[in-house]
């Protein structure tokens, strides 16, 4: 029996359609006020207008500019100056957009225009969000079958927004008049109406609750099915709502309302959200998308949410609302974490998601509080979906709460496969939550988490690019062209290119003239084999843009083509390249962040004395990272090279204490770091590197330095000779004035 976290219910509630969102306002409260209390036509604004057209109309451009800058002038009242255009352009029988859009595109008006068009597009939202404008048009819908065309035609203007009064309207007896008509532009309004509709489902004047059943059923979208179910087996449904909800899921061809399993209705709607795919979407002419729900005295209520995760939103309510008809339902546990982690990766920078209040918790939250039984599936699903962002989000819950006990079952599994995602943060993060496991026993996939840990240690956040040329001119020739900024490196071969990558903390971007012919396919297929290439957008130099090399890109965003031919040019190219692809961007800061935690995971797996995991494994990497430029990493790899008891680990951590370049600060760190791999491992060093140690513990000019350097020499336990050498140049009398 699958147990659900103690939060969940309270999470399931919050999510309910039946309550109002956080923020939430009635539609009547946020729209503009009637247009009854507008004010007469502004005749200034009127003759503008008609004094631009006349002059675009004849061709005299510069004097419909200067009159364009008069209309600008009231842009602030966009309704107004709607009016104005519309009423000008119908009485001259001119079609406004066709020419808007013809004097776009002449030179003196373009700007002016652009700036009209875009006034105009406002006063079209305000109009179509004025309760005046809305209410009008209702009631036009009974006075004759041309009006109600007209009528309907306007209400899709106003689209989502024009439901709340349509539904007030069938909740008034006194509308009662109006009521059939506005069952049928319900209906005629389609997939406009849908989202508003089903977020009213849960209202409990049956009588409107009925009319909208037999709506949603006679507009004929499968989306509708989970709340139509819902409603059908309700016990707190009329006869009436329950007649209705099962003829319209029989018009969806569910034939058998009342053995519908509608938390997994509810389920796959939420997975429909999850990839965009569900009918019940938003109105992409409004700035901001509508998330809807349902107040038994205000009616509906909208809240704003950024478009970019309004099917996120909406995929933890459908998910929420699985889990109150099935609370075992394990898998909507899974899709509601994975939509609030995809609604976090997705909402712009900047932007605020107005369906949470500002002190609800972060997904983060909500999944180690849940996990690694529903946190798993999560990250499974983002493979799946090549989602780094959701992916990345994941691991970083797992690596919080996943260890021996939860790991290395079959809920380990995702973070396991991540080892091998194309996306080296992904990779990274999976390396890095298996590592903090310090797992204790042999898994599938071990081997690979120390060389992760390694190419982790070596990120600097530069751009990385491959060469690759038949010509070796042209490889060198490049080559050193972009030496600088940019880590480069070449080959004249698809295997050599592999080879080479493995030189080079990251690959960004793979270089290859179209003078390599046939083995750019074989390229691609070492890149798709290669994990350090996997990742990289290959850019392919062509001499013309008739290429048949372009044909590749017309599929594939990790392939584009240029004709940059030489290193100047192709600069700004690798940086619109590396932009294009879908790897998650990794600037100097984050991969100083992961640099650092991956020498953290190695000096603690060395304390541990780990089995599965061996540090030493990254030696490489460590000893190459005591010369890397960012002092707090060096001292880390020292850290972590201290307790590894190979000769060269040794004796690299005294060659860099003692080198010139290196900071005092550097300095006593790696020799206390020398001392405590002596400890372990007694002297490994050669004679040479002894005489300059002993030369720093004897005449340094920095007293800790010094010091250090001596407690490196003790534990070193050296000759007796050289220990009788340090006490006798101790005794040497000071030299005079000292």
């Amino acid at each position: 029996m699958v147990r659900l976290p103690r939060f969940l219910p309270s999470m399931a509630l919050a999510c309910s359609i039946s309550l109002p969102l956080v923020g939430a306002l009635p539609v009547w409260a946020q729209a503009q006020g009637p247009e009854a209390a507008r004010p007469a036509p502004d005749a200034a604004l009127t003759t503008a207008v008609e004094n631009f057209w006349h002059y675009g109309k004849i061709a005299r451009y510069d004097l419909a500019a200067n009159e364009a800058k008069t209309i600008l002038e009231k842009k602030d009242d966009p309704t107004a100056v709607l009016d104005a255009f519309v009423a000008v352009s119908s009485a001259r029988n001119d079609n406004l957009d066709t020419w808007l859009l013809r004097w776009q595109g002449v030179d003196p008006m373009r700007d002016g225009v652009n700036q009209i068009i875009a006034v105009l597009a406002e006063g079209y939202r305000a109009r179509r969000s004025s309760p005046a404008f809305i209410e009008q048009n209702i009631q036009r819908l009974i006075v004759n079958e041309r009006a109600y065309t007209l009528a309907v035609g306007r209400l899709r203007e106003s689209g989502e927004l024009a439901i709340p009064m349509m539904l007030d309207y069938l909740r008034d007896p006194s509308k009662s008049q109006y009521q059939p008509a506005i069952r049928r532009a319900m209906r005629d309004m389609g997939r406009q109406a849908l989202n508003p509709l089903v977020a009213a489902t849960v209202m409990t004047d049956q009588g409107a609750l009925a009319t909208v059943a037999s709506v949603l059923g006679e507009i004929g979208y499968e989306s509708a099915a989970p709340y139509l179910a819902k409603l059908a087996q309700s016990p707190d449904s009329a006869q009436a709502v329950k007649s209705a909800a099962t003829d319209a899921l029989r018009q969806m061809g569910i034939n058998d309302p009342a053995n519908v399993d509608t938390a997994q209705k509810f389920f796959q709607l939420a997975e429909q959200f999850y990839y965009a795919n569900a009918t019940i979407g938003f109105d992409a002419r409004n700035p901001m998308a509508y998330v809807w729900s349902w107040d038994d005295r205000k009616g509906l209520l909208k809240t704003d949410v950024p478009p970019q995760i309004f099917n996120d939103v909406m995929t933890m309510r459908a998910s929420a609302q699985a889990l109150e008809i099935n609370p075992k339902m394990a898998d909507a546990v899974s899709l509601w974490l994975a939509g609030d982690y995809k609604r976090e990766a997705d909402l712009p920078a900047g932007d605020v998601d107005a369906s949470r209040s500002t002190d609800s918790p972060d997904a983060h939250y909500y999944g180690v509080a849940a996990g690694t039984r529903y946190l798993g599936p999560v990250l499974a699903r983002a493979q799946r979906d090549r989602n780094s962002a959701v992916a990345l989000r994941a691991l970083r819950s797992l690596e919080q709460i996943a260890g021996q006990s939860n790991l290395f079952s079959g809920e380990g599994q995702p973070i396991i496969d991540a080892l091998g995602y194309a996306d080296r943060l992904v990779r990274f993060e999976a390396a890095m939550t298996l590592a903090s496991a310090m797992p204790q026993q042999q898994f599938s996939g071990a081997e690979r988490v120390v060389p992760i840990l390694a190419e982790a240690l070596a990120q600097t956040g530069k751009p990385q690019v491959v060469v690759v040329a038949a010509s070796q001119d042209t490889v060198n020739q490049l080559v050193e062209g972009l030496k600088g900024e940019i880590g480069v490196a070449g080959a004249t071969t698809p295997q050599g290119a592999s080879d080479v990558a493995s030189k080079l903390p990251t690959v960004d971007v793979v270089i290859a003239n179209e003078d390599l012919g046939g083995e750019i396919d074989r390229l691609r297929a070492v890149m798709a084999q290669t994990p350090k290439l996997q990742s990289a957008v290959l850019l392919i130099v062509t001499k013309t843009q008739a290429s048949p090399f372009g044909a590749l890109t017309v599929n594939n965003p990790m392939v584009m083509v240029t004709q940059a031919a030489d290193a100047k040019a192709l600069s700004p190219v690798i940086a619109e390249a590396r932009a294009h692809g879908m790897s998650l961007a990794i600037d100097e800061k984050v991969a100083s962040q992961y640099a650092l935690r991956a020498a953290d995971l190695l000096k603690r797996l060395a304390i541990g004395r780990n089995q599965v995991l061996n540090p030493a494994d990254a030696q490489q990497a460590l000893l190459a990272t005591l010369n890397d430029a960012r002092p707090d990493l060096v001292k880390a790899a020292g850290e972590a090279l201290a307790l590894i008891g190979a000769p060269e680990a040794q004796r690299g951590l005294l060659d860099k204490a003692v080198a010139e370049q290196t900071s005092e600060d550097v300095k006593i760190s790696l020799y206390n770091s020398l001392a405590t791999n002596a400890k372990f491992f007694a002297n490994q060093l050669q004679d040479a590197q002894i005489a300059a140690l002993q030369k720093v513990v004897a005449g340094d000019s920095n007293l800790q330095v010094r010091s250090a350097a001596a407690e490196a020499r003790g534990a070193l336990n050296l000759p007796t000779d050289e220990a009788t050498q340090l006490v006798l140049g101790a005794n040497k009398p000071a030299k005079a004035g000292k």
